[in-house]
């Protein structure tokens, strides 16, 4: 019987508890120009995990930063991982679209706790009121910063902040980053399961400050933390309004039943909005309305469960990718809307 342990087996002993335990990671929120501790931010750890396809996060925890703006995660298991800080009144960290990616954390068995010190700044706000072609105030319309960028590919406007108008059609965006802007103000999308609209022979399309259909024409906006811009009106324009419809069927030539068929704007001659989507039938069959003038990207999902049934119901999704768009001269997976397009037939190849 052994009555003792030598140096070395305590040693590995200590280590596989460490491991075992986890590690921690502690740090402390300031501001950045004053340098005075920020309580009540809520910090967010995130593994992260990278696989053939991207990058994904697990198992996020939280902790909020007391008075003197310290937080602590205890117990962190080995791997790799983000943080994210959150506090109103101010920018969120990290700045991805001005920094670009935050560098990741690693836990193993070499790890020391780091003892963070992050910084944030003041967030600008952006606030104004959106109109109608009758000059009356337009409600439960979407508006968005957009900031010019070239942290995510080649330099271009991505959105970085939204809000939504309210009766008044008056809206507010707070906890902006510094940076250059463009604002626009676009209808909400229904989702998947709503009705088609029927008669509607117009919408709105997307309208860019001080009221321009052009991305190239908007005014832009130079932000810097801390300010406040107001006053930002202008009238969102009416279009005509198309139908898009069709068929999806798989590889085969078969009918997918309630595949989930997605429109989305050029992003080279727009910025991205949301994408409009409608649930086929079961024969295959979709329609999706209220489409305004543009060239589109359509993309159909099967839906996993409906396929290996035959019936509806929305289970298990099979994501795909349009492998053809017949009745299209755009391009495979393009369409170009002018008018009520009719008889496309979309391939989606499951993978």
């Amino acid at each position: 019987m052994m009555l003792g342990l030598s140096a070395f087996s305590i040693f590995l002993l200590a280590a596989q508890s460490s491991l075992t335990s986890g590690a921690p990671i502690t740090g402390r929120v300031v501001d950045g120009i004053s340098g005075a501790p920020i309580g009540g931010a809520r910090v967010t750890l995130m593994m992260v995990v990278d696989v053939p396809r991207g990058t994904f996060g697990r198992r996020p925890r939280q902790s909020i930063t007391d008075a003197n703006g310290a937080f602590a995660f205890d117990a962190v298991e080995p791997g790799q991982y983000i943080l994210n800080v959150d506090k109103t009144g101010f920018a969120s960290y990290p700045d991805v679209l001005g920094d670009g990616l935050p560098e990741r954390l690693t836990v193993d068995a070499n790890h020391q706790d780091p003892q963070l010190r992050i910084a944030l700044r003041k967030g600008a706000v952006i606030a104004g009121r959106i109109l109608n072609a009758a000059g009356e105030p337009q409600a439960d319309l979407d508006v968005s910063a957009l900031r010019r960028t070239d942290k995510v590919g080649p330099v271009g406007f991505v959105p970085n902040g939204n809000a939504q108008t309210n009766d008044l059609g008056e809206f507010r965006m707070a906890g902006i980053a510094a940076g250059d802007y463009i604002i626009v103000a676009a209808v909400r999308r229904r989702g998947p399961f709503d009705a088609i609209q029927t008669g509607t022979s117009t919408t709105f399309a997307p309208t860019y400050f001080p009221g321009t259909l052009d991305q190239n024409a908007a005014r832009i906006m130079t932000l810097a933390s801390g300010q406040a811009v107001t006053g930002v009106e202008f009238a969102i324009a009416t279009v005509a309004a198309f139908r898009v419809s069709g068929v999806v069927v798989d590889a085969a030539g078969r009918p997918s039943p309630r595949a989930m068929v997605t429109l989305i704007q050029d992003v080279g001659t727009s910025a991205p909005f949301m994408p409009i989507m409608s649930i086929a039938a079961d024969d295959g069959t979709f329609t999706i309305g209220e489409v305004a003038p543009g060239t589109y990207h359509i993309n159909a999902n099967a839906n996993a469960s409906a396929n290996a049934s035959g019936s509806g119901g929305i289970g298990a999704v099979s994501f795909g990718f349009v492998a053809e768009v017949e009745g299209s001269s755009s391009g495979p997976g393009i369409i170009t809307v002018s008018a009520d397009t009719t008889g496309l037939t979309v391939v989606a190849d499951r993978r």
